[in-house]
């Protein structure tokens, strides 16, 4: 082989890892996958919301802080196998229900408009340390249908994402991974709106928020 193949050969290798490396690390990336790293998988909560009548709309407000509270142990071993994350995508299933108690017959279907929820998690270790909080939010319209024992159900599950950078992930996860006391809260927030027909003035009406699959994505 020629001298002059020699050098292209080594300037291509090095232009591909200069590629590499200016991709910010992108294709030499690796990543970590944590199934149900704040414990909420399979836990519900309810709450009571208001409801304002206003001629021809309904508003229903949930405003609940501390609404789940519960412990949560290790879900890591000792060490530090999460030192260098770049950042942490979490993901978490909900599906939300009304119950609507009333002397008229509630429709078999109908619309909440303008809907937004917010959940705020937080985990704290003892009094010491309190995460960064994990916000999950839903905003849009949500189609409703009666069940068999008479609630509401929504017709679909949401898929909710929460994305920490490196210093706010690193800090939930050194929570996380230390102590076996530790204590997750969640608060959530909810506003929306329906017909006035859908929810008779002489109602009362609850919340439940069941929430399924769960998993944090790690990347570094």
């Amino acid at each position: 082989m020629s001298r002059w193949q020699v050098c292209i050969g080594f300037c291509a290798a090095a232009g591909i890892f200069l590629m590499l490396a200016g991709c910010g690390g992108g294709l030499l990336s690796t990543s970590k996958t944590i199934s149900n790293p704040l414990g909420l998988q399979g836990r519900s909560f309810n709450a009571n919301a208001q409801v304002t009548l206003d001629g021809l709309t309904a508003r229903l407000s949930v405003q609940q802080q501390g609404i789940l509270q519960f412990t949560l142990g290790d879900i890591e071993s000792s060490g530090n196998p999460y030192e260098g994350m770049s950042r942490m995508e979490i993901a978490q299933q909900a599906r939300l229900l009304l119950s609507i108690n009333s002397s008229s017959v509630p429709p078999a279907t109908f619309i909440l408009r303008n809907v937004d929820l917010r959940i705020v998690v937080r985990a704290s270790e003892g009094t010491s340390r309190v995460s960064p909080p994990v916000e999950f939010r839903y905003t849009g319209l949500l189609t409703l249908d009666r069940q068999p024992d008479g609630s509401y159900m929504a017709r679909e599950a949401l898929s909710l994402r929460s994305e920490l950078d490196r210093f706010d992930g690193s800090a939930l996860i050194a929570i996380l991974t230390t102590g076996s006391d530790n204590t997750v809260t969640t608060d959530v927030y909810l506003t929306a709106e329906t017909s006035s027909p859908n929810i008779p003035s002489d109602s009362t009406v609850s919340f439940t928020l069941q929430l399924g699959d769960s998993s944090a994505l790690i990347r570094w």
